[in-house]
């Protein structure tokens, strides 16, 4: 659980995560390629990719050489909803210094108020010269805004299913100013924080995010209650599980992709053919050709790892009457006959043949029919990659709050699942 701890603690925003991933895979003995320079794996190597700040593949080689490259891989998403900041922020009202932001992914709004914000993303400083900007990672590291409440007495209509106006009562107040306010505020306070002229900053990518901290929940401590646990908990556990896993020939690959929340349709997203170049990239260095990439991957299997919905004691409603998650019994084949996750019947069945094999706890999935089920990368790579997929998570409450929370137990049988995936 400390990995899933320190991630949360400090993956903050993508760009944030992927710097942690890094720490961590260097601290485990893993190397840097660079995707614009020529990759040069070995065998029993192990190596990390980071084309753009918030997107990373790390991978490791069998300790064998061999013919075709048995593929065994795994890919999470690192963003989640949050509070992105608008190129002008800067508002003020009724004393109050405020910040205009737009909701990044759909989040449940009620569940923000009165939280302690943080501050983290990218900035963009001039550079040498106009095609090379500097780009600088931020964390306010501590609460710098607040979105306030407004109290009962003042809305008696507040309980009765009230509808909250994005704009209006979203706005975080990040400051006082008393009767009047002279101006710009937020520039000034990003250069003193990032020590440049305000003359530099030409840009940001800057999301507030809930500071709360992860806490152990219960009277036998076997609830983990924390903000971002979808997606960091997956994230969390496909590093710990790559280096736990090894297999005599082929490649284990993790991948972490951003902007899942929003449609995946960028860059750094699964619905791009950024993987598809790293990987083929990947079997080049190997002296592979384009015959055995191809083999390898129609033979290749792959997870996608993301939150699944929990049976909720309150709403017993909500889920499925006979396929659904429940708390503390272990991860989740999720699965949708509308294809909305990857999990074909065969995929199926070598992850429930590796449960029983551990003696892992295993459940399955499947939305009730009158609920619209969410969607993840996993069908989006089965497209630009044609293989054998299956979508699993661990089972939360609260998917999309500000705060969510998941059982211990199922944390852990998820990483020793994709670990005796990467073992096989």
């Amino acid at each position: 659980m400390d990995t899933l701890y320190h991630c949360i603690q400090k993956g903050t925003a993508p760009d944030r995560v992927v710097a942690f991933a890094k720490d961590y895979l260097k601290g485990e003995g893993f190397t840097e390629l660079f995707y614009d320079g020529l990759f040069s794996p070995k065998v029993e190597g192990k190596y990390f990719i980071a084309p753009f700040p918030d997107v990373l593949f790390a991978f490791t080689m069998g300790r064998k050489r061999a013919y075709m490259q048995n593929l065994r891989m795994a890919f999470a998403h690192l963003d989640q909803p949050c509070f992105k900041l608008k190129a002008n922020p800067d508002f003020s009202n009724m004393g109050c210094s405020q910040l205009n932001v737009e909701v990044y992914g759909g989040m449940m709004d009620h569940t923000w108020f009165d939280r302690p914000l943080g501050l983290a993303g990218t900035v963009a400083l001039k550079g040498e010269d106009i095609l090379h900007p500097r780009m600088m990672s931020f964390d306010s590291r501590s609460p710098v805004a607040i979105i306030p409440g407004l109290a009962i007495h003042m809305d008696r209509s507040a309980n009765d299913g009230h509808k909250i106006d994005r704009q209006k009562e979203l706005m975080p107040v990040w400051g006082l100013t008393g009767n009047s306010w002279s101006g710009p505020a937020f520039s000034d306070y990003l250069s003193q924080e990032l020590n440049v002229d305000e003359s530099e900053i030409l840009g940001w990518d800057l999301s507030l995010y809930n500071y709360d901290q992860p806490q152990l929940i219960g009277f036998a401590g076997d609830l983990f209650s924390a903000p971002r646990l979808d997606n960091l908990a997956s994230v969390s556990a496909l590093l710990t599980s790559l280096v736990e896993g090894e297999r005599e020939n082929g490649i284990n690959l993790i991948g972490f992709f951003d902007h899942e929340e929003v449609g995946s349709l960028s860059r750094s997203g699964a619905d791009s053919e950024l993987f598809t170049n790293v990987l083929k990239s990947i079997f080049t260095a190997l002296g592979c050709s384009d015959e055995i990439f191809r083999a390898s991957v129609a033979s290749g299997l792959y997870l996608s790892v993301d939150g699944a919905h929990a049976a909720h004691p309150n709403y017993p409603d909500k889920s499925d009457p006979t396929t659904r998650a429940i708390m503390g019994c272990g991860p989740a084949i999720k699965a949708s006959s509308s294809w909305k996750y990857a999990s074909d019947c065969r995929m199926q069945a070598i992850i429930k043949s590796l449960a029983e094999k551990y003696e892992i706890p295993l459940q399955t999935i499947a939305n009730r029919n009158t609920i619209r089920s969410g969607s993840t990368l996993g069908p989006m790579i089965g497209a630009h990659l044609p293989m054998s997929g299956c979508d699993i998570g661990v089972p939360m409450w609260a998917m999309h709050s500000a705060r969510e929370t998941i059982a211990v137990s199922d944390y852990q049988a998820l990483v020793r699942l994709v670990t005796s995936f990467f073992n096989v």
